[in-house]
């Protein structure tokens, strides 16, 4: 009479862990698919943002930036360096920095700015000058 009761309660508890297992499986899938979709979502950010970086010209330096390995990159360090050029002033504590920028060709470079409150663009000229330095000249702003 018990082997006939413990069958029936072992059957319900092996059913129990099957469905928990089940339950839990699907949880994992769940996940996973939550997870690939952000994935795709990063890559086609990605891929829109390369296709925008290959659309680009390439700046031609002239001779004068020879002496650098990556004229670009200290173009763009230079002036994040000089916060001094940005043509406006920060308001209510803030602190004025360049945010994004762009060399538009060998003689000019775009860049945007920022306190947090104010914020503009500026096109600047730049000159590497003998020492290797980067002198900067705003030529025109726009207040956002």
């Amino acid at each position: 009479m018990k082997k006939i009761f413990l069958l029936p309660v072992l059957a319900l508890l092996l059913s129990c862990t099957n469905e928990a297992e089940k339950e839990k499986t699907k949880l994992r899938i769940d996940n996973l698919e939550a997870d690939v979709t952000e994935l795709k979502i990063e890559k086609d950010s990605l891929e829109k943002e390369l296709q925008l970086l290959k659309s680009r010209n390439p700046v031609v330096f002239s001779k004068d930036f020879d002496s650098l390995e990556n004229p670009e990159v200290y173009i763009v360090e230079s002036l994040e360096r000089n916060s001094q050029l940005i043509p406006e002033k920060s308001v209510l504590g803030g602190t004025m920095r360049f945010v994004d920028s762009e060399i538009l060709n060998e003689r000019f470079i775009w860049a945007a700015y920022e306190d947090g409150h104010v914020a503009g663009e500026a096109i600047f000229q730049y000159k590497l000058n003998e020492a290797d330095s980067v002198d900067f000249k705003l030529i025109s702003k726009i207040k956002n």
